[in-house]
């Protein structure tokens, strides 16, 4: 890091080779402490760690292996106490996400969630807000259909993506279809099945609709 710095002030040095302040900025450069966002927040720490609470002057900072393993311990303590608790609401969620075997795949989503939010600069709210979006309750009656919420909305973007290729394959099998007189019986039910996709996607507007004729289709 102390390199590229360097290499900065010389690049600015030849474009203003008389200036004073970037000549004595190379001969201070030495003596500069220079290093990362983290060890700079760690030297802090440590040099002020007795006006910071529950904070001891031989803390350090774990690797990245036990951090994995205390974010392991930390979950399987926090689903033993759901369970002994028989939780309604994290219950659903295991029916949802799990096996009946295995709830691993829902730890592993948590523990991948909570990665992500991290690289958020404040986590937590941020993860609030987009529970909040979730909130149906608080929106009015156009905003309840859940396609004009975000998630809805990408959701059917997904789907209307999916149509849209599965129908351009159809048309072309009925294209190839319409060659083939003997064949008109499957090319009459690749024409019906084209329509009820495009039926379906033109129907994309209204969450509890589409849902329905995907069901029903």
């Amino acid at each position: 890091m102390r390199e590229r710095v360097l290499s900065a002030i010389d690049q600015k040095l030849e474009e203003n080779p008389e200036d004073i302040n970037l000549q004595r900025q190379i001969t201070l450069l030495n003596k500069a402490s220079i290093c990362t966002i983290d060890s700079f927040c760690l030297e802090v720490v440590k040099n002020h760690f007795y006006e910071l609470e529950n904070i001891s002057p031989n803390f350090r900072i774990a690797d990245t292996t036990e951090i994995e393993l205390l974010k392991q311990e930390v979950i399987e303590d926090i689903f033993e106490e759901k369970y002994e608790k028989e939780d309604a609401d994290f219950l659903k969620l295991i029916n949802t996400y799990t096996s009946y075997r295995d709830d691993t795949p829902l730890k592993d989503l948590v523990l991948k969630i909570d990665s992500y939010i991290q690289s958020n600069p404040f986590p937590q709210k941020w993860l609030r807000e987009k529970i909040e979006m979730f909130n149906l309750k608080k929106q009015n009656e156009e905003q309840k259909d859940f396609s004009n919420t975000p998630w809805g909305a990408i959701l059917l973007q997904e789907v209307e993506e999916e149509l849209v290729d599965d129908i351009s394959i159809l048309e072309k099998v009925e294209e190839e279809l319409s060659y083939e007189p003997e064949l008109e019986k499957f090319f009459q039910t690749i024409r019906s099945d084209i329509e009820q996709l495009q039926n379906l996607k033109n129907n994309l507007d209204n969450w509890d609709k589409a849902y329905q004729m995907a069901r029903t289709n």
